[in-house]
């Protein structure tokens, strides 16, 4: 039987980001995995990430026609991983600071 209601995770969905609204819809109808998943992973982005990193993500992912969500959550990443985890400089050799001893 096919549902009529909306899931309780897309009506989360729509409080958080009513504005993706057409992302939301167009998963439901294209995506791989199941609509339940899609949405509690969705809902989880929406949670964890910043919005402005995963709002342009999502809205590459729209205008791409992607809706592999462990795509588009990668795509997040790439765009936040210089502002929230230092990678070692060229410069840190990595050895240790015991002045020689």
């Amino acid at each position: 039987m096919k549902r009529t209601d909306p899931h309780p995770e897309e009506e989360a969905l729509y409080r958080l980001a009513p504005d993706l609204l057409g992302y939301v819809t167009a998963l439901k109808k294209r995506g791989r995995k199941q609509t339940t998943l899609a949405l509690r992973q969705l809902l989880r982005m929406i949670r964890e990430y910043p919005a402005g990193p995963l709002w342009d993500a999502i809205a590459e992912a729209e205008r791409y026609g992607l809706f592999d969500l462990d795509r588009v959550e990668r795509m997040v990443l790439r765009r936040i991983a210089h502002d929230y985890f230092r990678l070692k400089d060229d410069d840190d050799t990595g050895g240790n600071d015991d002045g020689g001893a």
